[in-house]
């Protein structure tokens, strides 16, 4: 119809043409969110096939403070109010996003919060991630109402377990019929005298950088196994020094941490993935301004680092080449530089879509890159042990949040690659030619290994063993324990050989003892997975000479101290003795 026939259709049509359009669109949209805001397609395909059509079984009732902070006031504008009068308080949308261990929660529908005089608090939730193996929710969005006075503090409550017995059965995937009214986040919440479950709300959106910050207590990130073990840094009485030269380092670096760039060559301010070794500092002291770091370090690196491509499938460094296709395999510094494990620290810990966006483009990138990786003149992935190690550490966070079994593939195929490159060696590390990695530092070898490489790889299958339970994990991660505590150890025992194999340099000094505390965490999972004391007193000797050398004067040498250091102390707090010094800290 042209604008002039439009023009002159009678003016009595047009009321009955508009309500035919919305019944149209309506129905088109009936029981759906836009795509982009419901719940993800293979986080319901899970929790649907782990559970029955109705709520599964209530966990045991469970409670966790929950602290609110408001960001400081801005500087005061001129107002016309009675003097001495306070400013209202201004309100906000908060959201937060719950971690839970494996196991613990089945759906977002147990769970509802109580403000600080203890009144209800309407709450609308969704599930962001589940633990691939039994189904649960890894990671759980909540968003409410607050209102806080800039500077204030609150102490919410959530409550997870048994709904009340007036609530229906459901299906895990629909909003129950009769559920509370959506809360009106322009108004303080009102109390309610039986707290109301939260409302499985497809359509929400996070609130991650909003002027009210929710952070849960340092024991609940690390039960939660969210990043891998921790143990709260208030907790670490054994490495006192670690705590406070980690934190001091960062305070009086110069230049400061977020003044460098990005670098194609130099050291830069992500080497090791500044993202995470952020967020580890933030889960094991569980505070706002910590957490407000981590999650800008995660926003500078996608705006800064990732190139995607034009339909945002798939994302690549910016040190990649312009022109680069999945046929042609990443270069090694690029492999270093895709940050998997930060991304999706920083999705499960707050929601925001475009993290999880990183994670599936740089993961699908290097899903479609395996071939040309391992396929053509030479195996990139075996050149270096930690050309293996980020590509593994990126699938995992992509399988992670979307566990598809073409996903689950991929990643047991490197695996697989894994511990066979393991055993085509006698000594247990991952041989490979040391003149091909690095010609300046070794000259003539060929063959050895590379202890702080190792580390990584075997962070990187901790990851895997997290998601899949692989158990051919543990002999590969005690053998690779064994290979550093009696070959790659230099001979005064106070440090690891930079390079093992080497006959052109032995590298038998310990002046590379600040990198102890990256290799140390293997003894950590060695213990983890044999439950044998035995590496905890030898990681601990290390790790004492490490935090006596700790090296961390820029975001390279801080990022590598910090990124699996805490994940030791993890580890280390099953040995017998420790419970009782996280139920201290479980109340805190």
């Amino acid at each position: 119809m042209d604008a002039q026939r439009a023009k002159a259709r009678p003016a009595a049509r047009r009321p009955l043409a508009a309500l035919l359009l919305a019944a149209l669109l309506l129905l088109a949209s009936c029981g759906r969110a836009p795509a982009a805001r419901r719940v993800e397609p293979r986080v319901r395909a899970v929790l649907e096939a782990r559970g029955a059509p109705a709520l599964p079984a209530p966990p045991a009732a469970e409670s966790v403070p929950l602290l609110l902070v408001a960001d400081a006031a801005p500087a005061p504008a001129p107002a016309k109010r009675p003097p001495g009068a306070a400013p209202p308080a201004p309100e906000a949308v908060v959201s937060a996003a719950v971690p839970f261990a494996p196991g613990a929660l089945r759906d977002v529908r147990f769970i509802r919060l109580r403000d600080a005089r203890g009144a209800a608090v309407p709450l609308r939730a969704k599930p962001l991630a589940v633990w691939p193996r039994g189904g649960s929710i890894r990671s759980a969005l909540l968003v409410f109402g607050a209102a806080l006075a800039p500077g204030e503090r609150a102490i919410y409550t959530l409550d997870f377990g048994a709904p009340s017995p007036s609530s229906p059965s459901q299906r895990a995937d629909r909003p129950p019929t009769q559920a509370p009214p959506a809360p009106r986040l322009t108004q303080v919440p009102q109390p309610f005298q039986v707290p109301p479950a939260a409302v499985l709300d497809e359509a929400l959106l996070p609130n991650p950088d909003g002027p009210i910050a929710a952070v849960l207590p340092p024991s609940w990130y690390a039960a939660s196994l969210v990043s891998g073990p921790q143990l709260p840094a208030m907790d670490d009485r054994r490495f006192p020094g670690f705590e406070a030269g980690i934190e001091g380092a960062l305070a009086r670096m110069t230049p400061a941490y977020d003044a460098y760039g990005v670098t194609c060559s130099a050291p830069y301010r992500t080497y090791y993935d500044g993202p995470h070794a952020l967020y580890q500092r933030f889960l094991r002291n569980g505070d706002a301004a910590r957490y407000r770091r981590a999650r800008a370090e995660a926003v500078w690196y996608r705006q800064h680092e990732l190139r995607f491509s034009p339909d945002r499938r798939l994302a690549v460094h910016v040190c990649e080449r312009e022109d680069w296709t999945p046929a042609a395999p990443l270069s090694w510094q690029v492999l270093r530089r895709m940050l998997g494990q930060g991304m999706v620290d920083d999705y499960l810990l707050t929601g925001d879509p475009a993290a999880r966006e990183a994670v599936l483009a740089m993961g699908e990138a290097l899903r479609q890159n395996q071939a040309a990786l391992t396929g053509g003149r030479e195996d990139v992935l075996r050149v270096t042990e930690r050309n293996m190690a980020w590509v593994m550490m990126t699938l995992s966070s992509y399988y992670a949040l979307d566990p598809r079994p073409e996903l689950l593939s991929a990643l047991r195929g490197l695996a697989d690659r894994t511990v066979a490159w393991q055993q085509q060696g006698a000594s247990g590390a991952f041989e490979h030619d040391l003149t091909r990695a690095d010609p300046s530092e070794c000259e003539r070898g060929p063959r050895g290994g590379s202890p702080f490489m190792t580390a990584l790889l075997v962070d990187a299958l901790m990851d895997y063993h997290a998601l899949t339970g692989d158990p051919r994990v543990r002999d590969v991660v005690a053998r690779a324990a064994d290979w550093l505590a009696e070959r790659a150890i230099t001979s005064d025992g106070r440090a690891f050989r930079y390079l093992w194999g080497c006959e052109t340099d032995a590298y038998d000094d310990s002046g590379t003892a600040d990198l102890n505390l990256l290799i140390v965490p293997v003894f950590g999972a060695a213990y983890a997975l044999t439950r044998d004391p035995r590496w905890i007193e030898v990681g601990d000797a290390l790790a004492d000479v490490g935090v006596k050398e700790m090296l961390v004067k820029e975001p390279k040498h801080w990022n590598q101290a910090m990124r699996a250091f805490g994940r030791y102390l993890g580890y280390r707090a099953a040995l017998p003795g420790a419970a009782s010094e996280r139920q201290q800290s479980a109340g805190r």
